[in-house]
């Protein structure tokens, strides 16, 4: 969750219902229930209380919000992997490893193959401190 995100206080409000109108499957994890009063964090997802359900962080991929948020980090990267390089088959990595931190500071630009050796990294003893610093190196480097 965006930190700098100021809610309104009809963010907070049950009496009007939720924003998704009772449609929850016409809504994507971004659009709306990340500021709607039935939504509770939890670690890495959402859950909506009044429909109990996990909204996880891949049904917003193919939101309009996410696309734009995407592009604007890889136009940000130059179009190429931070680590190394390569302008095809790129993807946006969330460094926190948090999919519902969608701030600038937490994403970067990574090619298939450096998204995929990243993870595998970070799954070995002490390797996301070594894949962070990594990480952190190439963003400020780029």
């Amino acid at each position: 969750m965006n930190p700098e995100i100021q809610l309104q206080l009809s963010a907070f409000d049950r009496s009007a219902g939720p924003p998704c109108g009772d449609r929850p499957d016409a809504n994507g994890f971004r659009a709306l229930c990340h500021t709607c009063p039935f939504s509770e964090r939890r670690t890495t997802t959402l859950f909506c209380r009044k429909f109990r359900r996990t909204i996880g962080a891949r049904s917003k991929y193919g939101l309009r919000a996410w696309r734009a948020t995407r592009d604007t980090i890889r136009e940000r990267d130059g179009n190429r992997c931070t680590i190394c390089g390569w302008s095809h088959d790129l993807h946006v990595h969330h460094r926190d490893h948090d999919p519902t931190n969608d701030h600038p500071a937490n994403l970067i630009t990574l090619c298939g193959y450096c998204h995929a050796r990243v993870h595998a990294e970070e799954r070995r003893d002490g390797g996301a401190v070594r894949m962070d610093a990594v990480l952190s190196f190439c963003s400020d480097h780029s």
